[in-house]
């Protein structure tokens, strides 16, 4: 394999990176080890993939930063606990990409080339759809509970028949939260656009007519809908199969882990949903479902 001087400069990026990550406690060290090997793999794809694994990270690492002290407060200690991300919450929002690139990097090299309208194999569009659409997706749904949060509304289960619940419950929505889930999916998407307009060429974008044009907006009206359909799944995932545990007694979500000390203290719990995967387990069966309708979606754009 002959070493591309793109790649070179991608992986000098990356291992950059990884010392912030770690400096700054973004990631574990597990976590950020595993960042690490997910940028060398999806790097080998072409600059178009890894800016977009890029963008994800810190838009969603923006957003999780913002107004710390008013997420504590709804969410209690255990806000904090987890804004440290490890291998598994690292994997969890990265590993099908990454297989995504193993995949595409030996059968058609670097390159995302979607502006290349000759271009027709559904396959390698199936495959990049669903390496967009999975960041899509987990943009969205940082974007959407991360700054949603933030909303003077109440949010709602729409399972519970639109029954206002206090911020933090797993799987509520609000209208806020919403419109930040459609524009974190557009984000990605936008980061897409720019992305393959360099790779396509700044002139021949211009001068390509209005096909190409077209394809843009597409694609950024995709990265909306993605986003919609991301957080929708994830809200009933969220409100059914994930546990919340509400104490009344101090407003603010626990931890399982801290549930027998409530009880000893006298708090009054209140339970949502059920104790069967945890966030990352919602993450990835989230990704991966909004992933393969974003792959079919994406064959059908063309």
């Amino acid at each position: 394999m002959e070493i591309s001087i793109e790649f070179i400069i991608l992986e000098l990026i990356t291992i950059l990176i990884f010392v912030v990550a770690i400096k700054k406690s973004l990631l574990t060290i597990g976590g950020a080890y595993s960042a690490l090997i997910v940028g060398t793999i999806i790097s080998l794809c072409g600059f178009e993939y890894f800016v977009i694994l890029a963008g994800f990270f810190f838009s969603s690492t923006k957003a999780t930063n913002l107004h710390k002290q008013i997420k504590t407060k709804l969410l209690g200690k255990s806000y904090l606990k987890d804004k440290k991300r490890n291998a598994i919450q690292v994997l969890c929002k990265s590993l099908f990409p990454t297989i995504v690139c193993l995949v595409l990097f030996p059968r058609y090299g670097k390159g995302m080339n979607l502006f290349n309208l000759d271009q027709k194999e559904k396959f390698k569009l199936f495959l990049d759809a669903f390496f967009i659409g999975f960041f899509e997706s987990a943009n969205a749904d940082t974007w959407a509970s991360e700054l949603g949060i933030l909303s003077r509304e109440q949010p709602i289960l729409i399972l519970k028949g639109f029954k206002s619940v206090p911020k933090g419950i797993n799987g509520a929505i609000s209208r806020y939260g919403t419109v930040c889930s459609i524009l974190g999916g557009m984000f990605i998407s936008l980061v897409v656009v720019i992305c393959n307009i360099l790779r396509f060429g700044i002139m021949n974008y211009i001068y390509s007519g209005i096909e190409v044009i077209f394809l843009s907006i597409k694609i950024l009206l995709c990265g909306g809908v993605i986003g919609f359909i991301g957080s929708l799944i994830d809200s009933i995932l969220g409100q059914t199969v994930q546990l919340t545990i509400y104490n009344i007694t101090k407003e603010c979500v626990i931890e399982k882990e801290s549930e027998q000390e409530a009880i000893k203290n006298g708090d009054e719990l209140k339970y949502y949903g059920k104790d069967i995967f945890n966030n990352s387990g919602i993450n990835l069966v989230t990704g991966v479902i909004t992933a393969i309708i974003s792959g079919y979606i994406g064959i059908l754009l063309y």
